[in-house]
């Protein structure tokens, strides 16, 4: 079973690439996996033995981040789960796999997620990284799939991580005009939490915005303070950010993120870019597909080349933001240099 990881810096066009890949009948389209465990604290990409159950206990804790956003009115389009109908609600907490994972993959999530607890609390005690590839090949298995892409937003940050875990896996960076991104961070709650994090992060002096705990809320502003504990996503949304931030926080994962992807074997790594699958959604996919390891059948190019669809935003003239984006710009096109030697 080969796996693939679309990485990029959020706010890419990688929702787009995940509805696409997942109408492949032989493709897994993994959805916002690592970021929703991401959410809970850094125990996703520790490289430590685990039983079955503490590996359950991973996938099904509740991230409690993305229960705020589900219970706000800033819930964001990959959150899939039926929040009104469904077993779980955000105010007890809703299993980390539960809000974008398991509902991308089927009408009735709770009902797999019931057949995966029966399941995963009885596997042995392994590397996590030995648990993550059985539970992709798991649900690759139930649902006649055979080729794995994970895909998560802002997973530039994971790849370090990734490369060490998934030392066999393939590559694909996902990229988008740093400005384009900005502007969709800005409207993104997810997004807009994890800029306060990281400021709230700097203030304390803290090495990951998920250290900060409820013992911090007395040293935060008032703007802040509330992520100590229960995330106000009333506030979050309110709170004044200026575009450039969101620009500053595009090119610090550009940066650091085209360093680790050049660090790759070249037949390990892709690079692709969301302007490039709008020119021509066939062929890039096409590419996409074959890089993963399956084929481009054409009945599904068709299909998934429908559902490519231009944003219609106003580009982004802000010179301050320009100013923010310019040094990932200027990762990306090194990388790009790099790769089409």
């Amino acid at each position: 079973m080969s796996i693939t990881f679309v990485v990029g810096t959020g706010r890419c066009g990688s929702t787009m690439l995940s509805r696409a890949l997942h109408s492949h009948p032989d493709i897994l389209s993994v959805n916002e996996f690592f970021t929703s465990l991401a959410a809970k604290g850094d125990a996703a990409f520790q490289d430590v033995a685990l039983d079955g159950q503490r590996f359950w206990a991973l996938l099904s804790g509740p991230a409690r981040p993305f229960d705020a956003i589900a219970a706000s009115a800033f819930r964001t389009p990959e959150m899939l789960y039926p929040y009104e109908q469904g077993r779980f609600r955000p105010g007890t907490g809703v299993p980390a796999i539960a809000h974008m994972t398991l509902p991308a993959l089927t009408a009735d999530p709770d009902a797999l997620y019931d057949d995966l607890a029966d399941a995963i609390p009885t596997w042995p005690v392994r590397p996590v990284a030995d648990h993550y590839r059985a539970f992709f090949a798991d649900l690759a298995q139930r649902l006649g799939r055979t080729v794995v892409v994970e895909r998560s937003g802002a997973s530039l940050a994971f790849l370090p991580a990734l490369r060490v875990l998934f030392p066999e896996a393939r590559f694909v960076h996902l990229s988008r005009s740093g400005p384009d991104c900005a502007l969709s961070m800005s409207r993104h709650a997810a997004f807009r939490i994890l800029l306060l994090r990281t400021e709230a992060m700097n203030l304390l002096g803290l090495a990951s915005p998920f250290d900060i705990g409820p013992e911090h809320a007395a040293q935060l502003p008032d703007h802040l303070a509330h992520l100590a504990g229960e995330v106000d996503c009333d506030l979050v949304m309110r709170t004044p950010i200026p575009l450039a931030a969101f620009g500053g926080l595009w090119s610090h994962l550009m940066t650091q993120g085209v360093e680790e992807f050049l660090r790759l074997p070249p037949e390990r790594r892709m690079a692709l870019a969301y302007e490039d699958i709008l020119d021509d959604p066939a062929h890039h996919l096409g590419r996409l597909a074959d890089f993963t390891g399956t084929t481009a059948h054409p009945a599904w190019l068709r299909e998934a080349a429908a559902t490519v669809v231009p944003p219609q935003r106003p580009p982004v003239t802000d010179p301050d933001t320009l100013a923010a984006c310019a040094p990932g710009e200027h990762a990306l096109q090194r990388q790009n240099s790099r790769t089409a030697q």
